[in-house]
């Protein structure tokens, strides 16, 4: 016979675990709620994965200030360099089909490159580790108003620029090495990237990706701004650069600088709700996309030369927390601010885009998020 004290510790204990896993959806509610005005985004999108599956999605604020249009949980942000991980995946699908090869030189793919590249491999492409920069100012690539109908023609704008650094031998963030990376796939399979997206999504069954072509109509895409005008432009080189183009204009809020990011799509031109990039993910993560080795591969952080290890794997940002493995990546361009976690060990995840550059505080807000999720 169960004791009285037992009965009803059992019957607590049970109440507490049904209250708990009621409650977590009730728990990040309030937090992005109480948080979401300290944060300056016109609209906040964030979506929650547990064991693989999308436990808490919501959309705060406005999608577009100007019409008064409300954020919805399927409107469509800028992704930033949350695209990365993508455009990795699309390669390292072209590399289990033979396509493409990780570590012999690029230049067998796009033989109009400079010599300097004959070192450059796609796993130095992919991992940072090539040196490409290709330009003399970070603004002229950053606010590029030219429209390339592939990468391998915007890689005529840059291809001639010296490499930084001996392929391989360290590790510095470049953008324009994924350009160069989907110029190969561009070449080897005779399509341009933003087709090879769009086969690679249909034959996946992923939907709700677009590319942020400045020209195109895309369905449910979210109006980008700056909510700090009195911010510097902050370059990956250490130069600080004032808004002058801002001159005159008044407002908390502004849009942002046009820009026509077709000069690095594979980088930062992919366009989806928090949702659908969550879905990918967890697409990804259970082997519907890639074989699992493939996968494991891809996250995995890579080593330069000297046996350093870095925190990218291929195409994607490898690390831990708390001890547990993590992958994912920042974005940050003029009109957004984006955040993705991913732990492959208990499938949580998050996604968390802003529709606005300059916002306060996203990083503090996604820790909390991940730190209720996990709990």
């Amino acid at each position: 016979m169960i004791g009285s004290f037992t009965l009803v510790l059992l019957i607590c204990l049970g109440a507490r675990a049904q209250d708990d896993s009621v409650s977590l959806p009730g728990r990040l509610a309030a937090l992005v709620d109480t948080r979401f005005k300290a944060t300056r985004c016109p609209g906040l999108s964030v979506t929650v994965a547990s064991k693989n599956k999308i436990v808490f999605s919501k959309a705060l604020g406005t999608a577009d200030l100007e019409q008064g249009v409300p954020l919805r949980t399927d409107s469509v942000h800028r992704l930033a360099s949350l695209s990365k991980p993508i455009t990795g995946t699309i390669i390292m699908d072209l590399v289990e089909q033979g396509k493409l090869a990780l570590d012999v030189s690029v230049r067998q793919y796009l033989p109009e490159m400079p010599e300097a590249y004959q070192k450059v491999s796609l796993r130095h492409l992919l991992t940072h580790q090539a040196g490409v920069r290709g330009y003399t100012s970070e603004a002229d690539v950053a606010f590029s108003v030219t429209h390339y109908a592939t990468s391998r023609e915007a890689l005529k704008s840059f291809m001639a620029y010296p490499l930084m650094f001996e392929p391989g031998t360290k590790t510095e963030y470049s953008s324009l090495s994924f350009t160069v990376a989907a110029a190969a796939a561009e070449a080897v399979t005779g399509r341009s990237f933003q087709q090879l997206a769009a086969d690679f999504f249909a034959k996946n069954e992923i939907s709700g990706f677009a590319l942020d072509d400045p020209l195109a109509i895309v369905p449910k895409r979210v109006r980008g701004y700056l909510v700090d005008p009195n911010s510097k432009i902050e370059f990956n080189d250490g130069r600080v650069v004032a808004r002058d183009y801002l001159a005159g204009t008044t407002g908390e809020a502004t849009n942002a600088r046009f820009y026509d990011i077709s000069n690095r799509y594979p980088a930062g031109g992919f366009d989806s709700s928090a949702e659908d990039l969550l879905r990918f993910v967890v697409a990804v993560a259970s082997g519907r996309v890639l074989k699992p080795e493939t996968v494991s591969k891809m996250w995995t952080p890579q080593s330069t030369s000297d046996g350093t290890k870095s925190v990218f794997g291929l195409g994607w940002g490898v690390s831990q927390r708390k001890g547990e493995a993590m992958v994912g990546m920042n974005g940050l361009e003029p009109a957004t601010q984006t955040f993705l976690r991913y732990f492959p060990d208990s499938g949580v995840g998050v996604a968390l885009l802003c529709n606005a550059e300059g916002a306060h505080d996203l990083p503090k807000l996604l820790d909390d998020i991940l730190e209720a999720a996990i709990q």
